[in-house]
């Protein structure tokens, strides 16, 4: 593997050290598919496929980060819920399986741990992620991921019934999403093991646009504190990021305390307002809009737009520059690498 200082650059942004450019998240799961003129479906099914187009995307595009087409609806398959998977997207879970008290008690998660338990999650995952570490050329970064607590909670019960139940049965709610945080922490310390160098969580449903900012702290804070803590107790030395959609400026003095190395916040945040709410309490990713900037945007356009995000957030260190959410499976290559040019140019300018 050739070291060309991917890590170094990511963790002196872990540590809020200036560098000589911005580390980059390419924010790319699908996308990286299409690039290579393939369906969703054929990355999900093989994960040679999976692994390869990632790998060359991410080196294509100057990301320091890899993630394989890992379908997060994928594990929910092996829980035994019913999942569509459409031939060029992501799965679709269809109905919720545990909505009352006695089936939560009742629930059972499988152990990722043994294939025999969950041979989605393996062929899909696990097999993606040792694939990537075997074949990686440069010191990437490799991704994991799985839901946050809370979203993996939301998937089992229906969020509706969820966030309803918060306010009229808080300690049911509760109970499942601590279950559902040792099982994504299962997930978690089972892909560092295949070869993830990243703790990746998203957990979309703690978003401020769903919950308000003492209900992030009562129902979802604590527990992606668990996966936090497991995670490092497993391994110290893997950073653990968290990404959390929509208006997340209400929640971020609150993720502090869950000891997580990174937030990777949406384009609904002024970077300036984020930065200053952090300072250095943790590391910022983010937050170029995915939608109008990436994929409808210009390589000018996005490079102007990275510079602007660079200087209200990265200046003095602490900063990785991504877009706010998932590029979207119809972004160019040439727009993707527009931004990890940017990283590189700002400081050069």
């Amino acid at each position: 593997m050739i070291d060309a200082g991917h890590r170094d650059c990511v963790e002196a942004a872990l540590n809020h050290e200036r560098t000589d450019r911005t580390p980059v998240n390419n924010f790319v799961l699908a996308t990286a598919a299409r690039s290579a003129g393939l369906k969703v479906e054929e990355a999900r099914k093989d994960y040679r496929i999976s692994a390869k187009v990632s790998v060359d995307h991410a080196i294509k595009t100057r990301s320091d980060f890899v993630k394989p087409i890992l379908d997060s609806q994928v594990p929910f398959v092996d829980l035994g819920m019913e999942v569509r998977f459409p031939e060029d997207d992501y799965g679709q879970v269809l109905k919720p399986i545990a909505t009352d008290e006695q089936q939560i008690d009742d629930l059972a998660f499988f152990d990722p741990s043994v294939a025999s338990e969950c041979p989605n999650f393996t062929s899909v995952f696990v097999d993606a992620l040792e694939e990537t570490a075997r074949i990686l050329p440069e010191d990437l970064h490799i991704c994991g991921l799985s839901w946050g607590p809370i979203t993996t909670a939301g998937y089992i019960m229906g969020v509706e019934n969820m966030i309803m139940g918060m306010l009229t049965e808080p300690d049911t709610v509760k109970k499942l999403v601590a279950k559902s945080a040792t099982f994504v922490s299962d997930q978690q310390k089972r892909m560092i093991e295949a070869g993830a160098t990243v703790m990746w969580m998203a957990d979309p449903t703690s978003s401020g646009d769903l919950m308000s900012p003492d209900m992030f702290a009562e129902f979802s804070a604590p527990h992606i504190g668990t996966v936090v803590k497991d995670v490092n107790g497993m391994d110290s030395s893997v950073p653990t990021f968290v990404h959390i959609c929509g208006n997340t400026l209400g929640l971020m003095e609150t993720l502090a305390n869950t000891g997580a190395d990174c937030l990777s916040f949406d384009h609904a945040v002024d970077p300036a307002k984020a930065k200053e709410k952090v300072g250095t309490k943790y590391t910022l990713m983010g937050n170029v809009d995915p939608v109008q900037v990436m994929m409808m945007g210009s390589p000018e356009s996005i490079t102007r737009e990275c510079y602007r995000v660079i200087d209200a957030a990265g200046r003095d260190g602490g900063f990785i520059l991504a877009p706010g959410c998932e590029t979207p499976i119809q972004t160019s290559d040439e727009n993707v690498l527009a931004m990890g040019n940017a990283a590189r140019s700002y400081w050069a300018r």
